[in-house]
């Protein structure tokens, strides 16, 4: 026991032995040993030690489709090796006592943006930035400087702990784009502003001249990859990516669509993975077939990255079949694709589907899959029509643990 407590405590005075060890451990683990002694409390503290943390998902964070719109339910898909659905991060947000309720917008590296289920100052929504793990927030307050109590503002968030642990909220607001539709009924364009919120100067300012958008291109919860939002316009509309560091905005180009295309367009996925931006399409029949297009690193195009086929998955679970809808239809087969997950290995790389009342593991490599979890039908919906096939979520984004940089705020 002597010779323990002697390699015990020349461990603890080995500084970078110590490090070592600590950035192996989980976040809920590294919150609890702050409190162990002064040192190791300014080593979990330092963000240069934060910065050292891997970005593990543990899972995916799922909403409940509902129409209990003001107090949204949330699920959770464990990933991690060591994960369960007792590591789920909450069921409802209760935060803060918000009258409409909240709901999640973007998760982003482990914070959640988070806002009012519905409009709620001025046309708007309120805006909170969230760490489930600790369970500290911070409001974000809308730009002060609008005029025009009816301009529209939709956020998105932008954090990488790897550089640093400031975050930025970026801000795209317009004037009054209905009354633009209304003055020029040709036009679907409307000009565009974007603002800049920074955690570490706690205000808002300019970035970059206006610019003209269609307006059914989706601005709200932006997808945040190597430094950069990325903001997916409607159908064929023009989507566009913004590097929060160089603050300049480009379009982002789109695959090609096909010759054959006939006006049918589903877009089953857009998201990002260990720094890979991945899109999913489907132009035709059979949706059970279909390639996962990721974006050069140039921007200067796509290129198919897997071909998918889901076929024997629907033979083993042929509830996924959509019987009373034309196999020409888009939605002829129930199911959703909720992540992409690449791992450092991409032959261990895998995509999570959501089948009904179930979480699929699905490997990119070969087409193998096996069910993670079961899911909660939604039970509302299968009273009302039991034969009609639903699916019970969709994913709101993966759920990271990382020392926090939010503030606290006490509850209200």
């Amino acid at each position: 026991s002597d010779k323990y407590s002697q390699n015990a405590e020349a461990i603890a005075n080995n500084y970078d032995l110590l490090i070592l060890i600590l950035v192996r451990l989980p976040v809920k683990s590294l919150l609890r040993f702050k409190s162990v002694s002064k040192t190791w409390h300014s080593i979990i503290s330092d963000p240069e030690f934060s910065r050292r943390l891997s970005l593990n998902i543990s899972g995916l964070i799922m909403c409940k489709l509902s129409y209990q719109v003001n107090k949204p339910e949330y699920g959770f898909i464990p990933l991690g090796n060591k994960s369960s659905t007792d590591d789920a991060p909450f069921k409802y947000l209760d935060f803060i006592n918000h009258s409409s309720g909240l709901k999640v917008v973007q998760s982003c590296n482990g914070l959640l943006l988070c806002s009012s289920s519905r409009y709620y100052n001025n046309f708007n929504y309120d805006y909170y930035i969230y760490y489930p793990t600790t369970k500290q927030f911070v409001t974000i307050p809308l730009p002060s400087n609008l005029q025009n109590a009816r301009i529209v503002c939709r956020l998105s968030l932008a954090f990488d702990p790897t550089k640093s642990l400031h975050y930025r909220v970026v801000c795209v607001r317009n004037p009054d784009p209905w009354l633009n539709i209304l003055d020029d009924p040709e036009s679907n364009y409307v000009s565009q502003q974007i603002e800049i919120y920074s955690s570490q100067t706690r205000s808002w300012r300019l970035s970059g001249k206006p610019f003209l958008s269609h307006v059914n291109t989706g601005f709200g919860g932006g997808l945040f990859c190597n430094g950069t939002i990325h903001w997916l316009g409607a159908y064929n509309n023009t989507s566009f990516h913004f590097n929060v560091e160089d603050e300049e905005l480009r379009d982002l180009p789109m695959p090609p669509i096909p010759d054959d295309w006939e006006d049918l367009r589903r877009v089953l996925y857009f998201g990002e993975s260990r720094n890979h931006l991945h899109l999913i399409e489907i132009y035709r029949p059979p949706t059970s077939r279909f390639s996962v297009y990721e974006v050069e690193s140039d921007y200067s195009g796509w290129f198919v990255k897997y071909n998918i086929n889901l076929d024997p998955l629907i033979v083993a679970y042929p509830g996924m079949v959509r019987t009373y809808w034309d196999p020409s239809d888009l939605h002829y087969y129930a199911f959703s694709i909720f992540y992409i997950v690449r791992e450092a290995n991409d032959e261990e790389s895998y995509m999570v589907l959501h089948i009904p009342e179930k979480a699929i593991r699905y490997s990119l490599k070969d087409g193998s899959f096996k069910k993670i979890c079961d899911l909660d039908a939604n039970e509302a919906e299968y009273r009302s029509s039991p034969a009609l096939i639903l699916l019970a979520y969709c994913c709101v984004g993966e759920f990271i643990q990382t020392l926090s940089p939010v503030s606290q705020q006490s509850r209200e």
